[in-house]
């Protein structure tokens, strides 16, 4: 029974969220020749963000046609946002992960918090300095430079 105008408009956004997330996990493994950690990448979004993480997909690394894959991404925005959606999949799939963790371990909520804010500052420093690398070093290949 739905209870309130919300509900419907979930249970809208839940539905098109599962077939977007089916569009892009379809196309991106029998059609796209990038790596399979971004193939991931984008379908966790997708999953995360429903049709908005659908739209990111086809704006910036839907293949257009055969073999135009690379030409297409070219453009720094395109690598850019590819980029970001690995580095965000990444993330909020920790996210999930750690929470789901501490309500195994029957652990109180609140732990998860006091333990990301301990330890956030030097985790995230070093994800940072790492991504930051990977970013310029596939910049710099990218390039040919």
């Amino acid at each position: 029974m739905i209870a309130q105008p919300i509900d419907l408009v979930l249970i809208v956004w839940f539905a098109l969220a599962l077939l977007s997330t089916a569009y892009v996990a379809y196309d991106q493994f029998t059609s796209n020749p990038e790596a399979r950690v971004m193939k991931c990448g984008f379908v966790l979004i997708t999953l995360y963000m429903g049709p908005l993480g659908l739209l990111l997909y086809v704006m910036a690394d839907k293949e257009p046609s055969p073999g135009k894959h690379e030409e297409f991404i070219k453009p720094l925005w395109k690598q850019s946002v590819g980029s970001t959606i690995h580095c965000c999949a990444g993330d909020a799939t920790g996210i999930i992960v750690a929470a789901a963790i501490t309500a195994l371990l029957g652990l109180p909520m609140w732990i998860d918090l006091i333990v990301g804010l301990l330890l956030s500052p030097l985790i995230a420093a070093a994800a940072m300095s790492l991504s930051s690398v990977s970013v310029v070093s596939n910049a710099l290949r990218l390039r040919g430079t």
